[in-house]
């Protein structure tokens, strides 16, 4: 198939609310013109046979009602499939609730959730309106550094979250950081971008209070600075359920400062990149799914958080029962249940995109890169759903805040991470034999 039968479009709707929203734990936001604004960015390629698309949307998740709700809008508009629709959220904490949580979080508001649908198929439209001769440059970056892991590992063998009150600095990590940073950029024939996605392993809760793209938002503020306000900066997070940013020793700590910052690196990463990669023509674009029902996690296999990993006073203690007791309680009544899990994968040539509605342990996501037959891979997790944190069997024995059951985040049955892995490299061996 010709080269220039590749054509892509992109586009970015702001779906910021300007009145004061609860966030998905229920913690008020509230709008701040300075801050970078909630964003719909969408990409819409098609290789002359197959069209797709790749959305980010910043909120913390997109369930599978909402996922299915945005995606048949979607394809009304524009005449993609629903199913060759990616659709990747954020995991911004600074942003409405767009779906149940914690049974103690807060609902969504109707009224928001229409104008986050609208803008995904906004922006979805004008990107396939906008479609071009296109292709691709993919690379592999250095991640900027301003990762840890959150989960340390007490003298008692369990697990504390690293900004506990019981958390001390000598524990060593329960596991690694990613070191590798991919990105995905469309451009212009002559190799400059229109879209930019980065696919960063850190948790995208840099910033409270206001409504903010926080770190991934960051991150697209500082590539239009230098690539120009029109261009599309989709980010989808990878597997990092249990990393977190960390400031430098000399500098902010969290917050927007700290966004800024971690922005600013992977510009100069993703500017090194693009310098040395020639533009690559898409000779053919493949869309695989697999949707399947995995089993959710018994009851009796959960301490619902009565191990002090979020810290052990006695006020921090009262605030777990009032989100975990309600947990337990749904737990039990509901019996044996299970959750719709999709795996998505998207090539380009030499480079592909495979998906999870996991917040995913980030040595799943390495492991799936190191597996993957491809140049450079994206892992994208909470995306096309969202099936809560999936972590590897030992971090269950470990315990910690990821593994306690609950009825939405975390859920799965102990095996499901070893499962969507495994999913997930077949998923991009079949990609690859297509090419």
């Amino acid at each position: 198939m010709p080269c220039e039968r590749f054509l892509a479009g992109a586009a970015c709707v702001d779906i910021t609310p300007r009145y004061e929203l609860p966030n998905y734990n229920g913690e008020p936001v509230r709008f701040d013109e300075d801050a970078s604004p909630l964003t719909c960015q969408a990409v819409a390629f098609e290789d002359g046979e197959t069209k797709g698309a790749i959305i980010s949307v910043d909120s913390a998740f997109v369930d599978r009602p909402l996922l299915l709700t945005i995606r048949d809008a979607c394809e009304r508009a524009t005449g993609i499939p629903g199913s060759n629709i990616l659709l990747a959220a954020t995991h911004t904490h600074a942003a409405p609730a767009s779906c149940p949580s914690f049974l103690s979080g807060a609902l969504p508001d109707p009224l928001y959730v229409d104008v986050l649908v609208s803008g995904a198929v906004e922006a979805l439209a004008n990107a396939r309106g906008d479609l071009r001769a296109s292709f691709v440059k993919a690379a592999n970056l250095s991640a900027p550094g301003y990762e840890k892991n959150r989960r340390l590992i007490r003298p008692n063998g369990l697990v504390v979250m690293s900004n506990a009150n019981n958390a001390d600095d000598s524990f060593p990590p329960a596991g690694p950081t990613d070191p590798v940073l991919p990105i995905l950029a469309f451009t212009e024939p002559g190799g400059y971008p229109t879209a930019i996605v980065t696919n960063y392993a850190c948790h995208n809760n840099c910033v409270s209070g206001t409504y903010h793209g926080d770190i991934g938002g960051r991150i697209g503020d500082a590539l239009r600075a230098r690539y120009g306000a029109q261009l599309v900066t989709p980010f989808i997070e990878a597997p990092c359920a249990d990393v977190i940013w960390a400031g430098p020793a000399e500098g902010p700590s969290r917050g927007d400062d700290l966004a800024v910052m971690i922005g600013e690196a992977v510009k100069s990463g993703v500017e090194v990149a693009l310098e040395s990669t020639s533009p690559t023509p898409v000779q053919m674009v493949t869309i695989r799914s697999l949707v399947e029902d995995y089993p959710d996690r018994p009851h009796g296999e959960s301490t619902y958080c009565r191990d002090g990993s979020r810290g052990d006073t006695p006020e921090i203690q009262e605030r777990q029962r009032r989100r975990y007791d309600p947990e337990e309680e749904a737990v039990k009544t509901r019996g044996d249940t299970t959750c719709p899990v999709e795996i998505m994968g998207i090539s380009f040539g030499d480079v592909a995109i495979v998906t999870n509605p996991a917040e995913l342990f980030v040595e799943f996501g390495i492991e799936i890169k190191e597996r993957s037959p491809f140049d450079v891979t994206l892992v994208a997790e909470l995306s096309n759903g969202y099936c809560g944190y999936v972590g590897p069997e030992h971090a269950f024995d470990q315990q910690g805040y990821e593994v306690h059951r609950s009825v939405y985040t975390c859920r799965l049955a102990k095996e499901s991470g070893r499962r969507i892995t495994d999913t997930s490299v077949q998923m991009l061996e079949n990609l690859q034999s297509t090419e």
